[in-house]
């Protein structure tokens, strides 16, 4: 079986600069775990600088870009960088590596998947769910966090140590919730992340329609899709490239959300990069959920049944190291937008021991 890390929690408070350094703290006074941790962002940096289209006059158009468009994400990886030991440039090369492989079109290296849906009305209110996949080397560094940033709205996040923002999901104290996806794409360019997107959303906006309009106005770097939902059982889904970008909502039933795009406008950008015994697998999880939320009760305890699934190949929602390794599924949360709750789980969800974190 293969090794779990207990996500820890956090509560981040004041400026910019000082949520990166409250982030980085309990990470910094372990120094096995901080050395571990920069063993592995040198490795993955080491990684993306031998890709052909990395430059450091493209990273540095990236956080020029950031600078002016979203100035507090720059200062959050100055403060982290502040404890971590790591230089600021190294830590936003970390967070941002993803965007020079999808560039390179590197079929080998980014294979991120991810399963999420939304329902707008169950015995719990509206619920919004991930399981996160990612490199199995990702596992120890999830954390959950409650932050009271100094402007903006507080919120609850699922992120990850080193990254500024949020990075994977998301519920603001109005109860607006955002989960992420990568989706490999050709419609790429210097933006906003998704990290720093959706950490904007969630300061910035109170409903669905709100987060959906800032999307359509904002500079964004593409490689992904958000899915949203609201206090008032609200849904959307918006899907990024950088010149190009899509957006529906509704609020009533179910959305789904893997790693393509499913919009006209956006599909002939979708890049696959599995292996040939995996092509497919997003669309197959697209489907299973969305066979899955059609027949069943929209309950929590539902919920908490469809993200274990375990089909074939392509289709399983809860992604075993061995279906595609390095690969696997590292946590698993829901949130709760009425209840302003989320509930959450380290490693596999067929094996979850879930815990809660509530904005109060």
């Amino acid at each position: 079986m293969e090794e779990t890390y207990p996500i820890q929690t956090t509560d981040l408070a004041g400026s910019s600069y000082e949520l990166g350094t409250s982030l980085s703290r309990s990470l910094a006074k372990d120094p096995s775990r901080l050395s571990e941790f920069q063993r592995f962002v040198t490795q993955e940096n080491t990684q993306g600088k031998s890709l052909p289209v990395y430059t450091e006059q493209a990273l540095n158009k990236v956080f020029t870009l950031l600078k002016q468009r979203s100035p507090g994400i720059t200062e959050w990886v100055e403060g982290m960088a502040s404890k971590l030991g790591i230089p600021a440039k190294e830590l936003f090369l970390f967070s941002t590596g993803g965007y020079f492989s999808d560039m390179a079109h590197a079929l080998d290296q980014r294979r991120d998947g991810c399963s999420t849906f939304s329902v707008s009305l169950s015995d719990q209110g509206p619920i919004l769910a991930k399981n996160r996949d990612s490199k199995s080397a990702y596992g120890p560094w999830p954390v959950a966090i409650r932050v009271r940033p100094q402007k903006g709205f507080g919120y609850l996040a699922m992120t990850t140590y080193g990254v500024p923002g949020v990075n994977s999901s998301g519920m603001n104290e109005h109860g607006l919730a955002v989960a992420d996806t990568h989706a490999t794409s050709s419609d790429i360019g210097p933006g906003l992340p998704r990290f720093a997107l959706t950490e904007k959303i969630l300061t910035q906006c109170t409903w669905v329609d709100e987060a959906l309009g800032m999307i359509m106005k904002e500079p964004l770097m593409g490689r992904g899709n958000l899915i949203l939902a609201d206090a008032q059982g609200a849904l959307g889904v918006a899907e990024l490239g950088h010149c190009r970008r899509a957006v529906r909502s509704c609020t009533s039933g179910y959305l789904v959300n893997t790693n393509h795009f499913t919009d006209p406008l956006l599909r002939s950008a979708f890049l696959e990069t599995n292996p040939g015994s995996l092509k497919g697998t997003s669309e197959a999880r697209y489907s299973r959920l969305s066979e899955l939320l059609s027949t069943g009760d929209h309950t929590l305890a539902e919920a908490k049944q469809i993200m274990p699934y375990h089909g074939g190949a392509l289709d399983s929602l809860c992604r075993h190291e061995e279906l595609d390794p390095p690969y696997r599924t590292i946590s698993t949360v829901f949130y709760l937008p009425q209840q302003r709750k989320m509930i959450f789980s380290d490693g596999y969800p067929c094996m979850a021991q879930y815990r809660e974190l509530v904005w109060q």
